[in-house]
């Protein structure tokens, strides 16, 4: 994995962000079970943006690197989540996505990023707090894993199609100044 320092910096301002602006929400939003499906737009969108910048496989993870540096400040077990969540998602995109800078591509890993970390969540919570996969039925968690798909989807097009663009914009204002 190389990367350019503005490419690193875009990551570490990234997870900073993300570690920053997710914790708040977190605990503003009352419902236990639903915390991981509504952060999911803000989590596909923190990662999306690095990887549609940077274009390069290693992305994600490097950024959930940074990510869980920051949170692991406030919990091991959820910095250990998102590091795991962060592996899983460079290797499915590595098996799934051939190419890794089609956009198409670039949302896909991003959208799925905030699923495999609920599901990490998940697993680590019942085997290592013993509580079982957040206490909830089989048949709500599949309606969970399918919403926070969904918004992760949701967060990657927002990422892409506006904020990305403004982004651009506002960088080649800046270099003509």
């Amino acid at each position: 994995m190389q990367f350019s320092p503005r490419q690193m910096t875009t990551m570490a301002l990234v997870g900073t962000t993300a570690a920053a602006s997710g914790y708040l929400l977190y605990l503003a939003v009352p419902i236990p079970g639903l915390k991981f499906a509504l952060l999911s737009p803000l989590l596909s969108l923190m990662m999306a943006l690095p990887v549609m910048i940077a274009g390069k496989r290693g992305t994600i993870l490097a950024t959930s690197l940074v990510l869980a540096t920051v949170m692991g400040l406030v919990s091991l077990f959820m910095s250990a989540a998102i590091v795991i969540a962060g592996v899983l998602t460079e290797a499915a995109a590595w098996c799934l996505a051939r190419r890794a800078s089609s956009t198409r591509s670039m949302r896909s890993v991003a959208a799925s990023y905030p699923t495999l970390a609920l599901l990490v969540a998940a697993t680590l919570s019942h085997y290592v707090t013993g509580n079982r996969l957040f206490a909830l039925a089989w048949p709500v968690l599949i309606v969970l894993v399918v919403l926070t798909q969904l918004l992760g989807t949701l967060g990657a097009l927002v990422a892409e199609q506006i904020l990305l663009p403004r982004l651009f914009l506002a960088r080649q204002r800046w270099e003509r100044e």
